[in-house]
């Protein structure tokens, strides 16, 4: 019986559940988390949740319109960031809930 490397079994085994999307959704909305700290400062990024990821549109919740306002200002700037991230073009917008 040969023996291989959980590195190799669990992509293997994500595939086969069929949830490599969900988690690569998942792992964008932890991004988008990290980014908007570093971008917006902790006081704003905490006005804001990553809600999900459809269509290569994220989807944010923001906590007041003023936050929203500040989201939209830098849309461009945090969705470059996002991608570079993850090192491929996946977020193509925001989209904000109020």
């Amino acid at each position: 019986m040969a023996f291989h490397g959980l590195k190799n079994l669990l992509p293997q085994s994500i595939q086969r559940a069929g949830i490599t999307r969900q988690i690569g959704a998942n792992l964008v909305l932890h991004k988008y988390e990290k980014v908007a700290q570093n971008i917006l400062g902790e006081a704003v990024s905490q006005q804001t949740k990553a809600m999900y990821l459809k269509n290569n549109i994220l989807s944010i919740a923001c906590m007041s319109s003023l936050v929203m306002q500040e989201l939209q200002y830098r849309e461009k700037e945090i969705v470059e960031a996002v991608n570079k991230e993850m090192n491929a073009e996946i977020v193509k917008k925001l989209n904000y809930l109020n």
